[in-house]
């Protein structure tokens, strides 16, 4: 068995691999394609078959050689034997596909005796892309590995255009360089023409080569009288020197890395007009050598006038620094002022709430005995006397809920009323109240009505504090709604929530008056009835945003007020605005 490999080419018969084609495309040669067995005679049948494909055959007489073989040459398609000793036909097709250089060449498998499925199969499955059984036909043969040729021979004139594609965007890329070379170079003069600021470029011996039209406006120089001169002679002449030598200095420390944009690299300079007017200028420098030619070039502003607007600023800022201290001290002042307000406010509400707890002892002691007397306790009143008592009674109670009422803005502005949150239901809250201030409606000669919009509605709140609410709304409504009905109102909110809405038909609140209504101990001139506190508005409101809710007045003169009370669905907890203080001039009687 020869272990060599004889390969039948072309080029031994005289017929070049090779050879210039015309148009630019390359004459394809024969190809060479791999044979593969063990068998001598075998080789020899395939010669004899391929033969007339007029290409290459190379011959390997087991996996081994044809491995090595691959090291060599680049092969069209494999002719590949499946049994041969040592390694066979499929291990050998594994190590061709493993190789990154020869995985992708077509395999074609010959066996004479490997014709069950599964070996066909495991041939298929090593990337074979045909499986022929002993004997063939030489022609299907011929027709089959001819095929992969012509592939490859595809392959490689696509390989070769590419290179020529790639070849001409290389030059097509060249071209549009040159083009972007020109045209930025056009731009180029173009932006050094129209800048704000004035460039001047120089060599090492100081001759200007460029002076564009915003260095001729700064110093009043024309372009022509400033190129080939020396650029001292933009510089007053004891400067000239010196300034030269920083910008030189400045240039070349740029250029080893510096950095222009860097404070040490702007300069300050003294430039000089054709008028020998000397004026600021705020400069950079950098440096470039071409081919050995160094250039500096400079850009320069004139800060003439930011000098002086930096000086009218200076001036203002110190003005300003001595406007602020003395608005420090007033602020000082106030501060003590708002500690010394606070501190009378938080005595205020201590002595609100220490008379208020003095004052009910003797105010239930006088209620107490009234209620005795008028019961007859101690005997019978006449009709004078009755009377007194009676006003005494009357008197006492309005005192007591005074009393109560300034202990409970003194809760509140200390932060001391308690929230209980609990289900509550509308309008089963407002038809209980209804029960409660019945017998004053009709001392009043006032009707009640209640409307309530859709299914009832439930949120969590307290209702001890919500009862407190609506009972003011509604003793305030009879009091002073002349005897006229009183409607009530409720409906549900979009998010959940409720809102009540307590309309009277009385005088009406002017516009103006409408806040004032919420402060305390304000009374609304002499229409209004002179009973009451003049602190149920103003906690009602203040605990309605305890609440999170809010309490709101609309009213005109001669026709009524309604005051909306909206409710969220859930109160989680006080949310009260900042308390409002009445000012001593406010301070007078009011009704509840």
């Amino acid at each position: 068995m020869s272990t060599g490999a004889t390969p039948l080419s072309r080029r031994e018969q005289g017929t070049p691999a090779s050879a210039p084609a015309q148009d630019g495309e390359s004459a394809t040669g024969p190809v060479e394609i791999l044979l593969v067995d063990d068998r001598p005679e075998n080789l020899l049948a395939l010669e004899a078959i391929l033969e007339p494909l007029n290409q290459t055959l190379i011959k390997a007489h087991s996996g081994d050689e044809a491995l090595r073989k691959l090291l060599l040459h680049d092969f069209a398609v494999i002719l590949l034997d499946v049994q041969m000793p040592g390694i066979n036909g499929f291990e050998t097709a594994r190590l061709i596909k493993s190789r990154e250089r020869t995985k992708y060449i077509p395999i074609i498998f010959l066996t004479a005796i490997s014709k069950d499925e599964a070996y066909v199969f495991q041939g298929y499955s090593v990337g074979a892309v045909d499986y022929l059984a002993k004997p063939f036909q030489p022609d299907i043969l011929r027709s089959k590995v001819s095929v992969f040729v012509d592939l490859y021979l595809k392959q490689k004139q696509l390989s070769e255009q590419q290179v020529l594609l790639r070849a001409s965007e290389v030059r097509e890329l060249e071209l549009k360089h040159k083009l972007e070379i020109t045209e930025s170079e056009a731009r180029f003069s173009e932006i050094v023409a129209s800048a704000m600021d004035a460039i001047v470029v120089f060599d090492t011996d100081g001759r200007i080569s460029l002076f564009n039209a915003a260095a001729e406006r700064m110093f009043g120089l024309p372009a022509d009288d400033a190129i080939g001169h020396d650029v001292r002679k933009l510089m007053p002449e004891p400067l000239r020197q010196e300034s030269l030598d920083r910008v030189c200095r400045a240039s070349e420390a740029v250029q080893s890395g510096g950095g222009a944009e860097t404070p040490e690299h702007i300069l300050s300079l003294t430039g000089l007009r054709a008028t020998g007017e000397d004026f600021p200028i705020e400069a950079t420098a950098s440096c470039l050598d071409v081919r050995g030619k160094r250039t500096y070039t400079l850009i320069l502003r004139d800060i003439s006038e930011r000098n002086r607007t930096e000086a009218a600023l200076k001036a203002q800022a110190e003005s300003l620094e001595r406007a602020m201290l003395d608005l420090k001290g007033l602020n000082d002042e106030l501060a003590d002022r708002q500690a010394e307000l606070e501190r009378a406010m938080a005595a205020r509400s201590r002595f609100y709430a220490s008379m208020s707890h003095e004052l009910r002892t003797p105010i239930n002691a006088v209620l107490g005995y009234s209620t005795l007397l008028l019961e007859n306790i101690y005997g019978p009143l006449n009709e004078k006397q009755a009377e007194g008592i009676t006003r005494t009674h009357k008197a006492a109670k309005h005192l007591l809920e005074l009393v109560n009422d300034v202990l409970d803005l003194s809760k509140i502005e200390a932060g001391k009323i308690d929230l209980r949150l609990q289900p509550v239901y509308f309008p089963s809250l407002i038809e209980d109240l209804f029960v409660t201030v019945r017998p004053l409606a009709d001392e009043y000669g006032s009707e009640l009505t209640l409307e309530h919009e859709g299914e009832p509605v439930k949120v969590v709140s307290d209702p001890r504090r919500l009862r407190q609410i609506l009972l003011n709304l509604l003793s305030n409504a009879i009091k002073f709604g002349k005897g006229k009905p009183i409607h009530v109102g409720a409906r549900a909110r979009d998010d959940g929530g409720v809102v009540i809405e307590v309309t009277d038909q009385g005088e009406g609140i002017a516009p103006t008056d409408q806040e004032k209504i919420f402060d305390e101990f304000v009374q609304l001139g002499k229409t209004q009835l002179t009973e009451g506190t003049g602190l149920g508005l103003p906690i009602s409101r203040r605990l309605a945003e305890m609440l999170q809710g809010e309490l709101e007045v609309s009213s005109e003169l001669g026709k009524g007020s309604t005051f909306r009370l909206s409710i969220p669905a859930s109160s989680d907890g006080p949310a009260m605005r900042a308390p409002k203080h009445a000012e001593p001039s406010d301070v007078a009687h009011v009704a509840g």
